[in-house]
């Protein structure tokens, strides 16, 4: 498991907790922690190590795409599995498998909430960046929202950056004042502190996203934060390997393929704990159960952007629920 650092309460350290479980069951994995951008020039050496050290199967995330996808073809003995990344089948070498979160899933789940919670009938979702794997937050989102109560409004937003939580706070707090949205959902990475800031400014609600900012901020020299968070939608990386790596085992189909893991793979989902039992009331956290149970068995299939033919039809439906 190649991963530039351990400790950052999120995507790397999910990774890990799979890899424990991996142990536990017999396998012998091995982390490696190979420093961040700054270090790159030696991420594709401490790859080759492991590959010397005789480990058949690589894992990481598409910030090493670009090495991954050289070694694997350089290395056909070898097995690469590349994950929270999204390409063509056709492009993928024969050693190398893609892990993708079907993150619309996950926002689903809490744009029911969002829905559920909102006294205004307004809610925010604010982005870092916009790109595909993002809009597909939102597009899950969205459709929770929609599903819950066709008549809450949606103001979507980015602040053009992943590391500006006090351009988050402003964007948050006038969001708050101008236009009344009460329910705040952050898919903003490091941006997205200012965006709890507000609300606990404002006594509005937030969600966190990819692990549970809760016990994040509860745990933190900030845990008043953390009041604000009711949920937070989950990336559950770890869980992802285990259910890949059964699927291995058991031989099935994964090589030159896209593996979408969601739901029912426990690979994404919300955090149930004791707040969001204490603070959302049962009627909307039975709706939200009965929703996941749907999206499980299939009767429900959560639209995604990568439904939509062109970006004007995604912008068609962040219109359509405009303010």
């Amino acid at each position: 498991y190649v991963v530039g650092g351990l400790g950052d309460k999120s995507f790397s350290d999910s990774g890990e907790e799979g890899m424990k479980q991996l142990r536990a069951k017999g396998w012998d994995c091995k982390t490696i922690e190979v420093g961040d951008e700054t270090k790159a020039d030696k991420w594709e050496d401490y790859m080759m190590d492991t590959i010397d050290e005789g480990y058949q199967y690589i894992v990481a995330s598409s910030t090493f795409r670009d090495i991954m996808l050289k070694l694997a073809k350089e290395n056909p003995e070898v097995k690469f599995v590349l994950f929270d990344e999204l390409m063509d089948e056709s492009e993928l070498p024969d050693n190398m498998a893609l892990i993708f979160y079907a993150q619309n899933e996950g926002s689903y789940m809490v744009g029911q909430m969002a829905a559920g919670m909102s006294k205004s009938k307004v809610v925010a979702v604010n982005v870092g960046m916009d790109n595909p794997v993002i809009a597909d937050f939102v597009t899950g989102f969205i459709n929770g929202i929609k599903d819950y109560d066709p008549s809450v409004k949606v103001i979507k937003a980015a602040v053009g950056s992943w590391t500006e939580p006090a351009k988050m706070k402003e964007l948050c707090l006038t969001q708050a004042r101008d236009q009344k949205a009460d329910v705040f959902y952050q898919v903003a990475g490091g941006s997205g502190g200012g965006l709890f800031e507000a609300c606990k400014e404002t006594g509005n609600i937030a969600i966190g996203v990819d692990s549970d900012q809760y016990q994040y901020y509860k745990d933190s020299e900030n845990p008043e934060l953390a009041d604000v968070i009711y949920t937070s939608m989950l990336k559950n990386v770890g869980d992802s390997f285990v259910a890949f790596f059964d699927r291995v085992e058991k031989g099935e189909g994964v090589w030159k393929k896209v593996n979408i893991l969601g739901l029912k793979d426990n690979a994404v989902g919300y955090v149930d704990n004791d707040y969001f039992k204490k603070m959302v009331p049962e009627e909307v956290r039975n709706k939200m159960a009965e929703s996941q149970q749907k999206i499980v068995s299939g009767e429900i299939k959560v639209q995604s952007y990568y439904d939509f033919k062109d970006e004007a039809e995604y912008q068609a439906l962040l219109d359509s629920m405009a303010p």
